[in-house]
């Protein structure tokens, strides 16, 4: 269990003053002319409305091209496959790490052509190296190397580990992610037929739905966005992502575009934002999975999902200006990053209107849509993470994976949980654009105690 200081617990309460009396001054100031503007009430509930129908037709669309399955060629002759190097940076891993090598003992591919990088930090307070050491001991495939330099997050203990990879194919996981069998072969058979295919990104399964009911709802969001919106990316052509909980990339990424950005606080969407503008391709394949834990208490879920959302922004204004502007990026590619990227400020702007039903309650200000039978679109919009959680639940029946039964009922009240993230957004904002504050990377175990920060 954490427990916090007082002098821990006195900062938190600040923290979260400080955030509340600036978004209480932004939601003012944005709704302050409702009062003296006649309409502007209903034009603010029609952007909304236009902006969340585009979302959500967005991921209905993603889900129903899902369906779409596609798989690599046949390997034949296991002499043709490239050379691997697993890499698993690890601190405070103790309570997973012990999966994570069993897995990798279990993979469908040649021993000789395999080796398994376990980069443990030195300031690690667990088993972590004894379990790293130990696996490097009883297997040759498992290489145990020490990281003993300042500073932490996966981007620099990542890069670290890289130094000691000597395989043609690197794949990134984190500590807490567990191959399927066939993840590295099927992976590897993409890039042999595909040249310009660099890097390879399957599919984080959640398998911990159990744990909490935070968990549980955020095993079905991820299962929306891995299997829905970042394969139909791939089936549309569009702006191919890899998430930093497993990929699969060619040495020639690094060789070619340096290591991974340690400044930014999601290093994994900024890495596939640098491929595409050098012309290679992202491939996207659900196929590829890696079984991974959800955080399961709200310090950890919130410390994670602020990192993600203010590194979003961090990478949205840096290649908004550029991506369009590539000549080897496809104009499909091009509309699908802008519409990205701008999607990855969007929620701010719902939070802000969020009490406008308030002003229409007790203050009479008008805020029906602009558009006729508005309350269609509302329904389409309320009815839609159900619609787009049960296709996913259909296409993993389909291809033999299973779900909890408690994450069909979760799929009913995704909408609070959707709508409680945004506050993530908010906050994530304003330490990026409002109080320019230093960016901070926090892992967390399994029990959702903060294990170390960095920048």
């Amino acid at each position: 269990m954490e427990v916090k200081t007082v002098e821990e617990t006195s900062l938190s309460l600040r923290k979260i003053t400080t955030h509340a009396t600036i978004a209480g001054i932004l939601v003012i100031g944005f709704l302050m002319p409702s009062f003296f503007i006649e309409g502007y009430g209903s034009i603010l509930n029609t952007v909304l409305l236009i902006v969340l129908v585009g979302l959500v037709g967005r991921t209905l669309l993603s889900a129903l091209l899902a369906f779409s399955r596609r798989d690599p060629p046949e390997i034949d002759d296991d002499e043709t496959l490239p050379t691997v190097s697993v890499v698993i940076p690890a601190y405070n891993e103790a309570p997973v790490l012990p999966d994570t090598i069993e897995a990798c003992k279990r993979v469908d591919y040649p021993a000789e052509k395999l080796e398994v990088v376990l980069c443990y930090e030195a300031s690690s307070t667990d088993r972590t190296a004894e379990i790293a050491m130990e696996a490097a001991a009883d297997d040759s495939r498992f290489k145990a190397v020490e990281r003993d330099e300042p500073g932490g997050g996966k981007a620099k203990a990542t890069n670290y580990a890289l130094k000691y990879a000597t395989g043609d194919i690197i794949a990134s996981i984190d500590a807490d992610h567990q191959f399927k069998p066939n993840a590295i072969r099927r992976a590897v058979a993409w890039f042999l037929s595909d040249e310009d295919t660099w890097c390879v990104k399957g599919r984080c399964y959640g398998d911990n739905p159990t744990d909490t009911l935070l968990s549980l709802h955020a095993t079905v969001e991820r299962h929306i966005v891995e299997k829905a919106d970042l394969f139909a990316r791939e089936v549309m052509g569009g702006f191919t992502i890899f998430g930093g909980g497993q990929a699969f990339f060619r040495k020639e990424v690094f060789e070619e575009l340096g290591e991974f950005d340690e400044e930014i606080l999601v290093e994994d969407i900024d890495m596939s934002s640098k491929i595409h503008t050098v012309g290679k391709e992202v491939h996207v394949d659900p196929q590829v999975i890696t079984y991974e834990e959800n955080p399961a208490t709200l310090s950890a879920w919130w410390n994670q999902r602020k990192r993600w959302a203010r590194g979003w922004m961090q990478v949205a204004v840096r290649y908004l200006p550029i991506l369009p502007r590539e000549r080897s990026v496809t104009t499909r590619k091009k509309i699908d990053a802008v519409y990205t990227f701008v999607y990855a400020i969007v929620p701010v702007f719902f939070i802000l209107i969020f009490p406008m039903p308030l002003l229409d309650l007790f203050a009479n200000v008008s805020i029906s849509t602009l558009i006729p039978n508005g309350w269609m679109l509302w329904t389409f919009v309320s009815i839609s993470p159900i619609i787009v959680s049960y296709l996913v639940f259909i296409q993993d029946w389909m291809d033999g994976e299973s779900h909890h039964w408690t994450e069909y009922l979760a799929a009913l009240t995704l909408w609070p949980y959707l709508v409680f993230q945004t506050v993530v957004f908010v906050a994530a904002f304003i330490d990026e654009f409002i109080l320019d504050k230093e960016s901070i990377y926090v892992t967390t175990s399994r029990t959702g105690q903060k294990q170390g920060q960095v920048r």
